[in-house]
C-alpha cells in the first residue's frame, strides 16, 4: 500500500509528504487496544465535528469573556487511541465552541483548550481507526520530532513511520496519514502540498498563532529541489535557454486561516519525473516601506 502524509514543514525542519492511500476498513466502534509499553507512543485527544477531525493543540484560549453557549455537544466514543466518529470525542468533554475556520475550543481540565483542524481533511480519513502520537529522530535530523499518525496498525513505531516517509522503496511505504507536530513557528505558519502532479500543485499555507507583528505576505517566487540518494536536497534544473523574471506582487496570507496558491511550473522546469521534492516559498512580514522581515518556508511532496 502507498502512504498518505500531510506535508507540513517549517524552515530547517525535516519531515515528509504525501502519496495516495488504499482503502482499509473504517472506524466501526470501540475495540480492545494494546500498544505495549513503548515510551514513544501516546494517544491523541480528538474531536470530530461534522466529519472533520480536530486535535488537541496543547494551547489554552485567552478569550475572556466568552459566550457560555456551546456550538455543539460531543459524546465520548472509544479510548484515547481510537478516532471518534462525527459528533464524538475520544475523551470526556461536554462539547465545543466554534472559533476560527481551523479551530474549535473545548472545555478541558478547567480551561478552554484550542483544538486544531487536521490539515488536508478533504481526504477520506474515516478509513483509519486509530491515532498515535510518536516521538523519535528522523535520519540526519539534529533533534527529536513528534508525529500524529492515523492508522489501522497499532504496532507502528517512529522508526517504521520515519522510514516510510523518506524511502523511495514501495516495500517501505505504509497506509497511514501523518501530521508532523512542530515547535510553534515564529509566524505561526505551516505549508504543505495538495493536488500534486508532475506539472504543478496547490500550495497550502496555514497561519495559526505565532507572533507576526505585521502583515504576512508572499510573492510569485518559488524554488524546487529534489532529494538525492544521500538524503540531501539538490536544485531542480530549469529549462535550458529560458529567460524569465518574477513579477513584483504581494499576496496576503490570511490570519488563523488557510490560504492556497495554485502553482504551475511546467513553463520553467518542465514536467517532473518520479521523486521526492520540496517547494520553497518566500514569506514576508510587512510593517511599512523598508520595514519588513522575510524567510523561506518549504513543503515536501512526491511525484509518482
Amino acid at each position: 500500500m502507498k502512504k498518505a502524509i500531510a506535508a507540513i514543514l517549517f524552515t530547517l525542519i525535516l519531515c515528509g509528504c504525501g502519496k495516495s492511500v488504499g482503502i482499509i476498513g473504517s472506524n466501526d466502534g470501540p475495540t480492545a487496544i494494546v500498544v505495549g509499553n513503548k515510551a514513544d507512543v501516546q494517544g491523541v485527544k480528538l474531536i470530530n465535528v461534522e466529519g472533520a477531525l480536530y486535535y488537541d493543540s496543547g494551547k489554552n484560549s485567552s478569550l475572556i469573556p466568552r459566550c457560555g453557549t456551546l456550538s455543539g455537544s460531543l459524546k465520548k466514543s472509544g479510548e484515547e487511541f481510537e478516532i471518534p466518529l462525527s459528533g464524538e470525542s475520544n475523551f470526556e468533554t461536554s462539547g465545543y465552541q466554534s472559533a476560527t475556520s481551523i479551530t474549535k475550543e473545548v472545555p478541558l481540565e478547567g480551561n478552554w483548550r484550542i483544538f486544531k483542524k487536521l490539515p488536508d481533511t478533504n481526504r477520506d480519513l474515516s478509513r483509519y481507526k486509530y491515532v498515535l502520537r510518536l516521538k523519535g529522530r528522523h535520519p540526519n535530523a539534529v533533534r527529536d520530532s513528534e508525529l500524529i499518525v492515523l492508522t489501522n496498525d497499532l504496532t507502528l513505531d517512529f522508526e517504521k513511520v520515519s522510514k516510510a516517509m523518506f524511502s523511495s522503496q514501495s516495500t517501505d511505504w505504509l497506509d497511514c496519514y501523518i501530521i508532523p507536530v512542530l515547535d510553534e513557528d515564529k509566524w505561526g505558519l505551516m505549508l504543505w502540498a495538495e493536488d500534486v502532479t508532475g506539472k504543478g500543485l496547490t500550495l497550502v499555507c496555514e497561519q495559526f498563532g505565532g507572533a507576526a507583528e505585521g502583515s504576512l505576505q508572499t510573492g510569485e517566487w518559488y524554488s524546487l529541489e529534489v532529494m538525492n540518494e544521500d538524503y540531501a536536497w539538490e536544485a531542480v534544473d530549469t529549462k535550458p535557454l529560458i529567460d524569465y523574471a518574477w513579477n513584483s506582487v504581494a499576496y496576503q496570507i490570511k490570519n488563523n486561516d488557510i490560504t492556497k496558491f495554485a502553482i504551475d511550473w511546467e513553463w520553467l522546469y518542465g514536467e517532473l519525473g518520479e521523486g521526492h521534492y520540496r517547494i520553497g516559498r518566500e514569506i514576508m512580514v510587512y510593517r511599512a516601506p523598508g520595514d519588513f522581515d522575510k524567510d523561506i518556508y518549504y513543503a515536501d511532496f512526491f511525484v509518482e
